[in-house]
Order: C-alpha cells, then structure tokens, then sequence
C-alpha cells in the first residue's frame, strides 16, 4: 500500500520523520511537487489562491490515479481545504494535522487545553481551524527560533539539526505555563523532533505522521487506474 503526498515547492531538508522523506514511511509512498504552491503563499493569514488550489487539486488526482491509499500535505497551513480536496476523491485525504483536533477534542474534551506547535504563530489564526477552533486552545511557532525558521522560510539547503532541534524545544517550553494536556504538531517539518518533545516535555504529543500511520495500517491496497485504451 502507497502512501500519496502532496508537497511543497521548496528545496530545504527534509530529516527522517519529515513528511517529504520517503524514509519516513514504512512502506512505498508518491509525492507529487507543486509548482504555484510554496511556502511564501501558504503560510498566510488568508485563503490559498485559487490557481494553488486547482493545482493542489490536480495533484491529489495524479496521486489517486496512481494508484495510492491515503492521500495527504506536506503544510498543515492548508486544513481548511480538507473538504474540498477531498469531495472529488475516491481514497481517503487528510490535509492537516490541524484536522486531528476533533478526535483530540473526543479523548481530552471539548475545552481542553491542547498546545498547538506551528511554524509562525503570527499567521495561524482562525481560519485555519475554522469549526475546531477553541479559546482554551494555547499557541507556540518557531519565528523567534535561530535556525529552521530561517532555513524554511529562505528555502536554504543546509540544516542544522542540532540547533532546528533547540528552536524547537524552547518553542514548546513557552507553552509549559498554559498547562496544556498535549501538543499538536501543525508543521510537519516538526515530525523529526517528536519524540524528544515527548520526553522533554512528558506530554502526548501528536501529529499527522501518527495519522498516516494509523490510516495506512486500515487500508486496502489499490491498484493505479487503467488508462482507456483507444
């Protein structure tokens, strides 16, 4: 069973765990690269433009017609497209760690306080968790961080792991006084970092590889789509 995802233009590194290395996954997985959709126009404040969309959309059928389970993104900054990507689907989609929140809202409560780790805090608003969005709900990004805020944002091609590893971590500490029950991981550039979140902050912390993990583990495999024949 394949694995389809939806990336990003960019040239950054990926680490183990990141959702745009094959590494990550346990099995065989696609990626379709976009052209329009980068990060300078994704992570916003506002709605994705309609040519990224159209283009997000064609990929997503590329990747059902080759034959994929489980159809996702590389950037959790596009959660409020998940109804519309997925409407003209035939396999399951998920664009967004930001789109667990209703199953972490059934395990922890409608008004638990979850910590949300994002890239930049000063662009994930409301929108982007349209009817999941809760006042309890605590926000962290990276944007004061050293080094992989900065290597994503410019799209650079080398990554210090050790000091990425640091701006993470002490974003997630500036959620600590919130006292939040877990954390969610919105950028899935975050995935590699995971486990020493779990031990530094001993918190359950969640994100979308946790989910492509559990879809895929239900799938059934599919077969690519038949060309017609003339």
């Amino acid at each position: 069973m394949t694995t389809g995802v939806i990336l990003l233009n960019t040239r950054f590194p990926r680490l183990p765990g990141d959702i745009g290395n094959p590494a990550s996954f346990p099995g065989p997985c696609e990626f379709v690269r976009l052209e329009r959709g980068r990060v300078g126009n994704i992570v916003s404040t506002g709605e994705v433009e309609e040519a990224v969309v159209r283009e997000i959309l064609q990929a997503a059928r590329t990747l059902e017609q080759r034959g994929v389970s489980l159809i996702t993104t590389s950037c959790g900054f596009l959660a409020p497209l998940q109804a519309r990507i997925r409407a003209p689907l035939q396999v399951p989609f998920l664009a967004s760690a930001l789109n667990l929140l209703p199953l972490l809202y059934v395990l922890y409560g409608s008004q638990a306080r979850i910590g949300i780790l994002t890239f930049d805090s000063r662009r994930l608003t409301r929108h982007h968790f349209q009817a999941d969005w809760r006042d309890s709900l605590c926000i962290a990004g990276l944007e004061n961080g050293q080094e992989l805020y900065r290597v994503i944002s410019r799209d650079e091609t080398v990554l210090d792991a050790g000091r990425a590893e640091q701006d993470v971590l002490r974003a997630a500490q500036a959620l600590m006084p919130h006292q939040p029950v877990c954390l969610l991981l919105e950028c899935t550039n975050l995935s590699p970092y995971k486990h020493r979140l779990r031990t530094q902050l001993g918190l359950p912390v969640y994100d979308l590889m946790d989910a492509v993990h559990w879809i895929m583990a239900a799938s059934v495999h599919r077969q690519p789509a038949q060309a017609d024949s003339e």
